[in-house]
């Protein structure tokens, strides 16, 4: 596999979506002490975030199949960095919800037309090449709350921290400006029957749905773990911090290895094996309450979760290998669905029944995960598509 200017440019956008993505959680805490916020009203905010990320990278995945993906990338990371920034800077509950709505605007924009550009240039090791994109992810995601923390400490205030991170997504527009990317060319440009066609597709619609309830899943992790184990397991914030660091860590080692392991096995049997193993490790957070085995746990949970989105997008993509920026955008855009809905329900269910109980919408939605794996991993054998899988 050949490195280009390109793939490390592409490392950089998918090392932002990381600490951006780890970054709100562990502030969760500190914006309920200042604006009084209620489980729900936090939700929300992830709800508002996921709403723009999902109509962001629905238009921009499908618009980059017929004006290339560089027009959108340049943008993501522009809305990326004006979201942190006003971030820090609003002092009411209402520009909050602005600028989650401009983070999400521009993680959505970034992370579809990202995930499509790799598609492309990753020619027949689709599932390797978009392993290694989603590890650097993980580098980004586990770093967040380390950093969260170090920041907060230095300065004793959260809002430096999003200052640092909002730099990242611009160091990448001045990477990304003078890069030459690939150009659409005829064979490559679709109709919108095309893409209507692509989303009656029995293959897109399973892993529409898998994506809908593993995005969904991680971004309950993400979002609310250092609020779920402050709340009904009394550890100190730093602790918190650790627990999603730690979970970030198995995430991003197993994007490596999983990337390698998938072109072996093939990407079906795999998402079988993930899911599997997701579903037993969450099962075992809920019936183990001791810290030291649950932070092992969480670094499992984190490897076993690391190679589902790179390993759905890359199947999805060798089937559909010309449509890589709807396929991209499309699947994209159900897992942001899920990202948007799950930590809202975990808030709505959290604020009646309480944190331990509202973990439970992560746990079905790892059930779901594995069932629909199963259903897919069984259609395409009988389709006889698992011979281009790996």
């Amino acid at each position: 596999m050949t490195f280009t200017r390109t793939h490390f440019v592409g490392y950089l956008g998918f090392i932002s979506l990381g600490l951006a993505n780890a970054m709100i959680g562990p502030a969760i805490p500190h914006l309920i002490d200042e604006y009084g916020m209620n489980f729900s009203l936090v939700g929300a905010l992830f709800f508002v975030q996921g709403v723009f990320y999902f109509v962001a990278v629905v238009s921009a995945g499908v618009a980059s199949d017929f004006f290339g993906k560089k027009p959108f990338l340049l943008a993501g990371a522009s809305f990326m960095a004006a979201g942190l920034v006003s971030f820090v800077l609003g002092k009411s509950e209402a520009a909050l919800f602005g600028s989650v709505a401009l983070i999400g605007m521009g993680a959505g924009t970034l992370d579809g037309g990202v995930n499509g550009l790799f598609i492309d240039i990753s020619g027949e090791k689709k599932g390797l090449g978009l392993g290694l994109l989603h590890m650097f992810f993980g580098i980004g995601a586990l770093s967040g709350p380390l950093l969260f923390a170090l920041i907060s400490a230095t300065f004793s205030s959260w809002r430096p921290a999003f200052l640092f991170v909002a730099s990242i997504p611009i160091l990448f527009f001045i990477l990304l400006f003078p890069v030459r990317l690939p150009k659409v060319n005829g064979e490559e440009t679709i109709r919108f029957s095309d893409v209507a066609a692509l989303l009656r597709h029995r293959v897109i619609l399973q892993f529409t749905f898998l994506l809908f309830v593993y995005v969904g899943a991680e971004q309950v992790v993400a979002s609310w773990l250092p609020t779920y184990l402050i709340g009904t397991r009394g550890v100190p914030h730093a602790i918190g911090s650790l627990a999603l660091s730690l979970f970030f860590v198995g995430l991003t080692a197993g994007r490596l290895l999983n990337g390698f392991v998938s072109e072996k096995v093939g990407y079906s049997p795999m998402l079988l094996l993930l899911s599997l193993g997701s579903v037993i490790l969450f099962s075992l957070l809920f019936a183990i309450q001791a810290t030291g085995p649950s932070m092992v746990l969480f670094v499992l949970l984190g490897f076993f979760f690391s190679g589902i989105y790179p390993t759905v997008m890359a199947q999805a993509g060798s089937v559909f290998p010309q449509y890589s920026g709807t396929v991209s955008g499309v699947l994209t855009a159900s897992g942001g669905l899920g990202g948007m809905l799950l930590p809202l329900g975990m808030g709505l269910v959290s604020d009646y029944a309480g944190l331990r109980v509202g973990l439970f919408v992560s746990l079905v939605a790892t059930i779901v995960m594995f069932v629909v794996a199963v259903v897919s991993f069984q259609y395409l054998k009988r389709a006889n598509i698992l011979e281009s899988s790996g």
